[in-house]
């Protein structure tokens, strides 16, 4: 097993966090696990929504979860206030996203129970699928047709990018092997990745965290990178919005800080449909 996987499952030790989400109306919302969540309006101005300081967020457009508790089925966070849609939902442990028919998906990585959950508002639980690829699960996201994508790093050499279907069923979509070099981020491979996105026309963008970089794999599985970054900032975690990707990165911290929370440093940028590349905002301690 990845020590990078491990860092990045349990919540018991610090690591940043990949959750970014936007909008109908482009506001942004990214997850900070030394404060909470952030959001920046489409006049770039940002604001501190508490919460806890959870890895991962979805957005409920619709708000299927409004009406939930504040914290509901032991692992999920209600940052929005009840009953306001959009809805943003946490999970303090395992990779989640609301998919087209409503419900929660989780995967929970835990050894020895691994399995994809369906989550429905109303609390009824059933397993879409188990697996043990699900216990290296780093990122998961929903396409424009519901089926669910993940990333998956179970082999040390390479990141997996599958698509489950809502009956179950599993295909590999790309396999990406990053380059090994001297400037990869503290306990991790080159080939690790983390948060995807999937846009409308199944391009699928994904931060690879190893390689510091970001990937667009078109439908077809073609993987090219759109972003190349180096030293000290890394992607975790992508959202797109109107042919725009918009990249949570981190700062790298030294060996004696991985496990204080505050000494990660989250920004957000955005790669431009014309490539151009802005920084939209950067936190400071």
């Amino acid at each position: 097993m990845l020590m990078f996987c491990v860092l990045f499952r349990t919540s018991a030790i610090a690591h940043p966090g990949s959750g970014i989400v936007i909008d109908i109306y482009g506001q942004i919302y990214f997850t900070d696990t030394g404060k909470g969540v952030w959001k920046i309006d489409t006049n770039g101005t940002l604001t501190y929504l508490p919460a806890s300081r959870f890895h991962w967020i979805t957005i409920d457009a619709a708000g299927y979860f409004a009406t939930s508790p504040k914290n509901f089925g032991e692992y999920f966070e209600r940052v929005t206030s009840q009953n306001s849609k959009p809805a943003l939902i946490m999970c303090s442990d395992f990779p989640l996203v609301v998919a087209n028919d409503g419900n929660i998906y989780y995967a929970d990585t835990r050894p020895g129970s691994t399995k994809i959950i369906r989550r429905t508002p109303a609390g009824k639980e059933s397993v879409l699928m188990s697996d043990k690829i699900v216990e290296f699960i780093s990122g998961i996201a929903v396409g424009p047709d519901g089926s669910l994508y993940i990333t998956e790093a179970g082999n040390a050499n390479s990141n997996t990018i599958r698509k489950i279907t809502m009956n179950g069923t599993m295909s590999i979509v790309a396999t990406f092997v990053g380059k090994n070099g001297n400037d990869l981020p503290l306990e991790t491979t080159a080939s690790y990745c983390r948060g995807l996105v999937v846009d409308s026309s199944g391009s699928i963008y994904v931060a690879a965290t190893g390689s510091r970089g970001v990937l667009k794999i078109s439908p077809s599985g073609v993987i090219s990178n759109i972003l190349q970054e180096s030293s000290p900032w890394t992607a975790t975690g992508v959202a797109i919005f109107h042919g725009e990707v918009y990249v949570l990165e981190w700062h790298d911290v030294t060996a004696e800080n991985l496990e204080v929370r505050t000494a990660y440093i989250p920004r957000v940028r955005k790669i431009g449909s014309d490539g151009k590349i802005t920084t939209v905002a950067t936190i400071s301690r």
